[in-house]
């Protein structure tokens, strides 16, 4: 079941749990609401539901009106970052490497274009100063449209390229898969996905990314 149908299932469960409940039985209420907001996100491509800004950050009032699903973003990040045994970032080409969400500590190297596709993380401050710094939010497991991909690619300068979303796996995938096929290194999807995942294993696409890179792909050929 997609997000657009599960998240609101939940959401509406939730709901009716906290209005039958009491004492902290409003923090259901609000998680469901959370959900089901997100959920119509996702139905109807709304990646930027978080408000996230060009700069990297949250505005305050999506903290204050998302923070059971943001807090719980960050916690799981945190704690994916602390126990996963996977290098934070591969390296796809010369010009190309793919990672999760760095912390400022972690980064190492200088990078022309700096791709932050979460739309639910804020960036750390160090890295939100760079120059090379881009912020292109895509919702978890969500695709964006093939011509807002498009123009997103097109908008980055030449040079070595920084990928990541929250754990450096799916959106990343997408969005590093876009710039092997624009670029002509990638002959096609499975050319593309192959040499990802063989130098990051466990990066792949989720439904809507796989129908929004077919569809990328065809706007690239009709060219």
């Amino acid at each position: 079941m997609g997000y657009k149908y599960l998240l609101p299932l939940l959401g509406l469960l939730l709901v009716i749990a906290g209005t039958v409940e009491r004492d902290w039985a409003w923090l259901a209420v609000w998680l469901g609401c959370d959900l089901i907001a997100l959920g119509y996100a996702h139905a109807k491509g709304v990646q930027g539901i978080f408000g996230k800004r060009p700069d990297g950050t949250l505005p305050l009032w999506a903290w204050f009106a998302f923070f059971p699903v943001l807090g719980y973003s960050l916690i799981v990040w945190h704690l994916h970052r602390i126990f996963s045994r996977k290098p934070p970032w591969s390296v796809i080409t010369e010009q190309l490497v793919v990672g999760r969400r760095l912390l400022a500590s972690e980064l190492d190297g200088e990078f022309d274009n700096y791709v932050d596709l979460t739309a639910e993380l804020t960036e750390p401050s160090a890295i939100r100063r760079l120059p090379a710094y881009r912020s292109f939010p895509i919702l978890n497991d969500a695709a964006p449209s093939p011509e807002a991909l498009r123009v997103a690619i097109r908008s980055l300068k030449p040079g070595r390229t920084f990928v990541h979303c929250g754990r450096g796996y799916h959106r990343s995938a997408l969005f590093a898969l876009a710039m092997l096929l624009t670029s002509g290194v990638a002959h096609d999807v499975v050319d593309g996905l192959r040499m990802l995942t063989a130098a990051r294993s466990g990066m792949r696409l989720k439904r809507p990314q796989y129908k929004c890179i077919q569809r990328y792909a065809d706007l690239g050929s009709s060219d």
